[in-house]
């Protein structure tokens, strides 16, 4: 129902209309609002009834296992992702408003809190008030305290950052069962939130507490533009780590002798075969599956499909790294001008998402050259140099494939080798040679600077800005 002092007709036009806008999602980890009405003097909704607990009741038991956290943490943000593209924040999330159910996570209240409470910095003595359970006070802050994002403490409008900031808070709490900003009294609470960072996690199971921890910072970063930009950004990296993490526990159980030899040879020699008979399926792939929409007009605006890993010598910027983004953050803020849509896919030698790029119909793929390389064997080793090469044959691979389903996309490749123009030339014709689909459809551009390469440099983002825009146009065709 509208609160009390919210009876207008104004009031009661925007509540209806945000109301209609939330049924209208339709998205099964999202509760469904069925409909909005008025009797007499009352406002209704009518909501789905959901069976199950709500998070903050199982909280209570302790905190979730780390492979039952990252599956509601994924249905969470997939949730979430859902309602932004719609135009819809919730700026309420906390453990009261998930419910966990047999099929999975359900987010209540959704798209609604905005208009249930003024946005009013929290200040003056009120600020002081002891807190002996979470604090949802209506009249002084729109959403409970301890889930609240920086920018909502000083009374600025909510976006869908805010929500990432929540999502961050309540993910700790699944993690850990405790509050990630605790305190006694609103002051400190929000003092906390808006100075102090959250206690680091625990080391997590199955090698996934620095992915997590990861994950967790920029969530919970103070400055909304240094968080995830996107819940589709969240998704992509929980759905990582939980890939990671189920490569890990696979790896362990691998049975091998005690004190025998390691087969690591012939197990990178056995991959590399592998490898070739997906580069000689990719011809086949095109005339078997058919699935290209051929000649048929790209999304307007294009999409750009930005693909790196996360791999700390990976990512050229320190500063860039030091905030856990990657090369790709970047060059979203490169482009972020530009009347495109920007897709980021962060990879790893795990990534298997050929197939949900494909559905995106890109004009233009750009792609770190080590985007799937393995962190494993230093520089220089004949391991190292193995899996360098089984990732840019993978790289290859995929471009192939997407290149023969799709004839109208575009690969601009990125390395901080390859400094000259002849080197680069001559990859390129390799590849198209191997490749003939890929025929001027391929760019591949040098980042300078060695160790200090950085697109953060003005010299280097207007470089990459100019070919991007180049590469867009419809007559543009690349060497051969």
């Amino acid at each position: 129902m509208l609160p009390e002092g919210s009876t207008d007709a104004s009031s009661r036009q925007r509540f209806q209309h945000e109301a209609r806008a939330v049924a209208a999602l339709n998205h099964p980890h999202i509760c469904t609002l069925f409909d909005v009405g008025r009797q007499g003097d009352i406002d209704y909704l009518v909501m789905e009834y959901i069976e199950g607990v709500t998070l903050a009741e199982r909280l209570a038991r302790g905190p979730l296992p780390v492979a039952e956290a990252l599956r509601h943490g994924i249905e969470f943000a997939d949730a979430l992702d859902r309602a932004h593209r719609a135009g819809i924040v919730h700026r309420d999330l906390k453990p009261g408003n998930v419910m966990l159910t047999p099929e999975g996570v359900k987010l209540l209240d959704f798209g609604l809190a905005k208009l249930r409470r003024p946005v009013a910095p929290v200040e003056g003595k009120s600020a002081a008030k002891t807190l002996t359970q979470p604090l949802t006070e209506r009249g002084a802050i729109p959403g409970t305290l301890q889930y609240m994002a920086p920018e909502q403490l000083e009374g600025k409008e909510a976006d869908p950052r805010t929500d990432v900031f929540a999502f961050g808070v309540t993910f700790y709490e699944m993690l850990t069962a405790r509050k990630a900003f605790a305190g006694t009294t609103q002051a400190e609470v929000a003092g906390q939130i808006l100075h102090v960072e959250a206690p680091a996690l625990p080391v997590g199971e199955g090698g996934a507490g620095e992915r997590l921890e990861h994950i967790l910072r920029r969530c919970l970063a103070k400055d909304p533009d240094e968080r995830w930009q996107s819940a589709r950004d969240l998704l992509l990296e929980l759905n990582w780590a939980a890939e990671s993490r189920q490569g890990a526990e696979a790896r362990s159980e691998t049975p091998r002798a005690a004190g025998g030899p390691r087969q690591v040879p012939l197990r990178w020699a056995l991959a590399a075969v592998l490898l070739l008979a997906v580069l000689a399926a990719v011809p086949w792939l095109r005339s078997a599956r058919g699935i290209g929409a051929g000649s048929a007009p790209l999304p307007d605006p294009p999409v750009i499909v930005l693909m790196d890993t996360p791999l700390a010598d990976r990512v050229y910027d320190p500063r860039t790294l030091a905030s856990g983004g990657t090369n790709a953050d970047d060059i979203t803020d490169i482009l972020r001008d530009l009347d495109v849509e920007l897709h980021k896919e962060t990879t790893s030698p795990a990534w298997h998402r050929e197939e949900q790029v494909l559905k995106q119909r890109p004009r233009l793929v750009v792609a770190h050259l080590s985007c799937l390389r393995d962190d494993r064997g230093e520089e220089g080793s004949p391991m190292h140099d193995l899996l360098r090469d089984q990732a840019w044959d993978r790289l290859r691979a995929l471009m192939a494939y997407w290149g023969s389903v799709e004839p109208q996309t575009r690969f601009l490749l990125y390395s901080r080798g390859f400094p000259t123009q002849p080197e680069r030339d001559r990859f390129v014709s390799d590849l198209v040679q191997r490749f003939p689909a890929l025929r001027s459809r391929v760019l591949m551009m040098h980042v300078p600077g060695n160790e200090r390469a950085s697109f953060r440099d003005p010299a280097t983002a207007a470089a990459l800005k100019q070919q991007v825009v180049a590469m867009l146009r419809e007559e543009w065709r690349g060497g051969n």
